[in-house]
């Protein structure tokens, strides 16, 4: 192999571990949600276990986007706590506490959690060129 084509594999690899790394790290926002008179909630981007996990969790996209948000924010994962000792929610539904948004704070928020994922990111990859191949 020449000399040019280990210095770029090199540097691929270089790059392909700082972005490693830079996946590992938990991405935070807090949103202010103004339909709760400007209550503050925390959320965070999910891991692709995680994210499997709540993929999984029912065949119904709305309750998955429920389910992902309670899971993804610690602020709502407390309170749900509150709610269930107060007999507002039933313990093993403690997700349910996202019915207190509207269709489009849903969303709005399942949106956020997946950039933070960084599932919904712009992709940053053009094609450069191709070649065809011929089969032998």
């Amino acid at each position: 192999m020449d000399q040019d084509k280990v210095i770029i594999f090199e540097q691929f690899a270089r790059k392909a571990k700082e972005r490693i790394e830079e996946r590992k790290k938990i991405h935070v926002e807090t949103l202010e949600i103004e339909s709760m008179g400007g209550m503050s909630m925390e959320i965070r981007g999910l891991s692709d276990a995680e994210l499997n996990e709540v993929y999984e969790f029912s065949e119904d996209a709305i309750e998955n986007d429920k389910y992902a948000i309670f899971f993804a924010s610690s602020t709502l994962q407390e309170a749900a706590k509150i709610m269930v000792a107060d007999g507002d929610l039933q313990p093993g539904k403690e997700y349910q506490i996202t019915d207190m948004f509207t269709q489009t704070e849903r969303r709005f928020i399942a949106n956020r959690i997946l950039v933070l994922s960084g599932v919904n990111s712009e992709a940053g990859i053009k094609i450069k060129e191709t070649d065809e191949v011929k089969n032998s």
